[in-house]
């Protein structure tokens, strides 16, 4: 019984590798293409990577460059600013969004954030996947440190695998914890970028209200609220009404 749970559990802990190998290997090929400059289809292997649900800021801030190269200006915007809610200060991700703000027309104001959370996270520097992974596999050692315990027909060696389950088990409720504070991060957003050209922003939510003001493509705005089919959204101090097609959440 016990070779069979550890068999089980080295099957699982290699199914999750292989899983993240894939990707590694599909996100490889797709840096071979964006070097050859054939970035459409660079952009397709990136795309492929997320619709997997593999996230990462490598992956983001690639999938941002291949945009940025075939001139899509809002959708590169959209994938730095989703890559710095995994890495918030990273160098990289910033550097490109400022240069992506000098090509639109309302600039978006981009700033280093110094509280301590975000400089956490920045360090950390992991998506969900691979701290719910890292999670999996702690669990998956955890049990056959206790299947050792049980076993060991010697008290020395059940005291260091008791001692080295509670030390794998203190790991295990951490990555636990950053998974789910990842996870929280990466949903929970109040803000959208601009997708159309030029937009009316309304001053209530009616086709026929009147214009407040003018947004353009790769704007940044915050959702202050939502009304069926409409977001009220706020920039640069102004607030109005716009259609939810127009804007993509962060």
């Amino acid at each position: 019984m016990g070779r069979k749970i550890t068999y089980i559990l080295f099957l699982f802990t290699l199914s999750l590798n292989s899983w993240s190998m894939n990707a590694d290997s599909i996100f490889f090929e797709g840096n071979k293409f964006y070097q050859e400059n054939n970035y459409e289809q660079a952009n397709l292997f990136y795309k492929s990577i997320l619709d997997e649900g593999y996230l990462s800021k490598e992956l983001y801030l690639n999938l941002g460059n291949s945009y940025f190269k075939l001139d899509s200006i809002p959708q590169a915007i959209l994938a730095y600013e989703k890559g710095l809610k995994i890495a918030p200060a990273n160098d990289d991700l910033t550097h490109n969004l400022k240069q992506c703000n000098r090509i639109i027309k309302d600039k978006n104001p981009i700033k280093k954030s110094i509280l301590i959370s975000e400089l956490i996270y920045s360090f950390l520097g992991k998506s969900p996947n691979y701290w719910a992974n890292t999670s999996l596999m702690l669990m998956g050692f955890l049990c056959i440190l206790i299947l050792f315990y049980k076993i060991s027909p010697e008290l020395k060696w059940q005291k260091i695998n008791f001692y080295s389950a509670i030390v794998v088990s203190l790991l295990f409720l951490f990555s636990v914890g950053l998974a789910w504070l990842s996870k929280n991060r990466i949903e929970d957003t109040n803000y959208g970028i601009m997708f159309s050209p030029s937009t009316k922003i309304l001053v209530e939510p009616s086709q026929n209200a009147a214009a407040a003001y003018l947004l353009h493509e790769g704007s940044k705005a915050k959702i202050i609220a939502e009304n069926n089919e409409w977001y009220e959204i706020s920039y640069d101090k102004k607030v109005g009404w716009i259609k939810k097609y127009h804007l993509k959440k962060i």
